[in-house]
């Protein structure tokens, strides 16, 4: 399975070093070379300096043979515009963008594009956290409905990175909740005493 990463910041690259460990045919794509530094040293996939919209650039991040890819750059409007043209001129069969600014995210779901938008689930997690409420929410990508929970933190788990941690279910740690702030989780985050994990899970 070939899939594209448009974007190497924290995301971008995260996802790609992961992808990269399971097995899985991964190139990225970024304008700036120097971002490629945040890939994981054992990253055994392609990198393609370029902006992801240019046509020639998706060449050679192979995009002709791509089963999947994901818009994660810094600016809505590339996730689009990269969005648009995998799914639409390429065909590219699982298309997924994020996007920052909720208002926007009308405007993808009228292309027939899925995303996630980190800042409403920002919103949704912190208000839980604040208000001392039950914290569920889902979000919708293709055809799976993912759902999102906040745990306590194990305090056999204080000190442990994100990589070593084994759930006994089929769900991932999605981010931490930390002082009301919420980062997401990256495999070699350390988990601090006084966090709250954010919990992600497909629902059946």
């Amino acid at each position: 399975m070939h899939i594209i990463i448009a974007g190497c910041g924290k995301v971008g690259s995260g996802l790609a070093s992961k992808l990269s460990r399971e097995g899985y045919d991964v190139a990225v794509i970024d304008s700036d070379e120097s971002a490629f530094e945040k890939l994981d040293d054992d990253f055994s996939g392609l990198r393609v300096v370029g902006v992801p919209i240019d046509q020639d650039i998706l060449k050679k991040a192979g995009i002709d043979q791509a089963d999947a890819l994901a818009a994660v750059t810094p600016d809505d409007n590339m996730n689009i515009m990269v969005s648009q043209v995998a799914k639409d001129l390429c065909g590219i069969p699982r298309v997924v963008a994020r996007i920052y600014n909720p208002a926007r995210e009308d405007i993808f779901h009228q292309f027939g594009l899925e995303t996630i938008c980190p800042t409403n689930l920002t919103v949704e997690t912190i208000a839980a956290f604040l208000t001392g409420k039950p914290f569920e929410t889902t979000c919708t990508i293709g055809s799976n409905t993912i759902s999102f929970t906040i745990e306590d933190v194990d305090p056999d788990l204080v000190g442990s990175q994100i990589i070593d941690i084994r759930r006994k279910d089929d769900r991932f740690i999605f981010g931490i909740l930390k002082d009301g702030r919420f980062t997401f989780a990256h495999p070699y985050t350390v988990v601090e005493k006084g966090s709250k994990l954010v919990i992600a899970g497909k629902v059946d």
